[in-house]
């Protein structure tokens, strides 16, 4: 039986017009939302975003609202409010696959944070229905804003026919509001339980980012430097699935926030007594909506997929050492190719920092780790040269 070869024509959507990757005539086909800049669709932008963007919020007005009905009179109501939500936290769907809620995924609403965010993404390659995927995005960026990426039907035009699951991190299921905005949005709790039953599922696909929280912290926006954590899990779960990986990369994630340097001493503080990285960082109106402005915009770029021909129930060390080297590569090809279209400066270099082992071999998508100090490797074992080669030597409502 012949076997299916993805299409080469790349395909770009793109919700802004400048900072293209590709043009007309140069064989991409493009499809253009056009930016509305009239004054109702920028303030319908800041509003959806500014309620969006704070879903890790949405529990203070919950609550609020429960405490106002019963201090009104109205405590029957607000019990039985709260008696109806309390199932649906205790379900464990995060742990199944996710609750999506295709009203909300495909709605329009979205384009409002498309546009603006300026998104543009690029799909090198048609991908083919038969087979299945995991999808690797890197960075991870501060708030994870590639994901709007995938909804209002972008997704579905980028890759028709390819359903998909996203891997979150645990935390972002506890908080009302955070864990139902995750739900609707098709994320499912990372772990690689979760991943085996999404792969070994009719149809559908995985999506997950291997740097996981371990990258908040290295987004730098005033670096010159792009770093993102490499790890092993996601390639060993690809080799004994026997699915395919697409490389993505994420551009402009950097920019979208300001960040406050914070003097060592005190970082180590945090991570000494309690265990937690710290970062302060700041958007639009000193709040979580990104900046805005000619110069700030997100673009994700989806790679040619990485063949993996057949399941290999117990992969060796060098097989996955393999993979692991062809994906980082298409990474940084990705990273090279793309970094001048989307007006990263020429000496903006990409350094690949190798987690350790551990981390490789627990959550798939390692999203959740112990702490960043110690899930790193003290080397950049993968980093970047100044001219850009690529020698490789060896993760908003998820």
């Amino acid at each position: 039986m012949p076997v299916k070869v993805e299409k080469s024509e790349p395909l770009l959507i793109t919700f802004r017009s400048h900072h293209n990757a590709y043009q007309e005539g140069s064989g991409a086909q493009i499809i253009r939302y056009p930016e509305v800049n009239t004054v109702w669709s920028k303030i319908s932008q800041i509003v959806v975003g500014m309620v969006v963007i704070h879903y890790f919020l949405w529990f203070i007005p919950m609550f609020l609202s429960l405490y106002l009905l019963y201090s009104l009179g109205y405590p029957v109501v607000s019990f039985i409010l709260l008696a109806l939500y309390i199932p649906t936290y205790f379900n464990k769907d995060e742990l199944k696959y996710g609750r999506p809620w295709e009203w909300i995924r495909q709605h329009s609403f979205w384009k409002y944070l498309q546009h603006y965010g300026q998104l543009e993404i690029v799909r090198e390659c048609e991908l083919d229905t038969d087979r299945k995927y995991i999808f690797g995005y890197h960075p991870h960026g501060i708030l994870i804003l590639s994901r709007i990426s995938t909804y209002g039907g972008v997704f579905e035009k980028i890759f028709s026919g390819i359903e998909q699951r996203c891997l979150a991190a645990t935390p972002m299921f506890l908080l009302p509001g955070s864990r139902e905005i995750c739900l609707w949005m098709g994320a499912v709790r990372a772990d690689r339980s979760n991943a085996i039953r999404i792969l070994q599922t009719d149809k559908l696909n995985l999506l997950l980012y291997p740097g996981g929280s371990d990258e908040i912290f290295l987004t730098d926006p005033s670096s010159t430097e792009t770093t993102i954590i490499a790890r092993k899990g996601f390639i060993r779960l690809a080799l004994q699935q026997g699915v395919d990986l697409v490389p993505s990369f994420v551009f402009g994630e950097k920019h979208a926030y300001r960040k406050l340097d914070i003097p060592e001493s005190i970082k180590s503080f945090f991570m000494k007594n309690l265990r937690t990285p710290l970062i302060i960082f700041w958007g639009r109106f000193f709040s979580w909506l990104p900046l805005s402005g000619k110069k700030i915009f997100l673009s994700v770029v989806h790679g040619k997929p990485i063949r993996v021909e057949r399941m290999i129930p117990d992969p060796t060390d060098e097989e996955i050492d393999e993979l692991y080297r062809q994906f980082y590569a298409e990474i940084r090809n990705l990273f090279n190719k793309y970094k001048g279209r989307y007006g990263y400066d020429e000496n903006e270099t990409l350094v690949i920092r190798e987690a350790a082992d551990k981390s490789s071999k627990g959550n798939v998508s390692n999203g959740v780790t112990n702490g960043h100090a110690k899930s790193l490797s003290k080397k950049a074992v993968l980093s970047s040269t100044s001219n850009g080669t690529n020698g490789v030597q060896n993760g908003f409502g998820h």
